[in-house]
């Protein structure tokens, strides 16, 4: 398999929303990001939505719709 590419982006959710997802990472001894990840990654499968394959480092990609593919979100 080739290289992934691992730039990072970022998404809000309430502070609320954000707590309590921390509060639950914590009491479980999870990082909240592999947590979050993981229910997006068992959701995106439940759907058929598949994987991309590894895209070409930024400075070779033809159009900007590559770009959203290989966007990673942090939280």
């Amino acid at each position: 398999m080739g290289k992934k590419i691992t730039t990072r982006r970022s998404i809000s959710v309430k502070g609320l929303t954000y707590q309590r997802i921390k509060k639950f990472c914590d009491s479980q001894n999870i990082p909240v990001s592999g947590w979050l990840e993981s229910i997006i990654a068992a959701e995106l499968d439940a759907k058929g939505v598949p994987e991309e394959l590894v895209l070409a480092p930024k400075a070779q990609r033809k159009d900007a719709s590559e770009e959203i593919v290989s966007q990673h979100f942090t939280f």
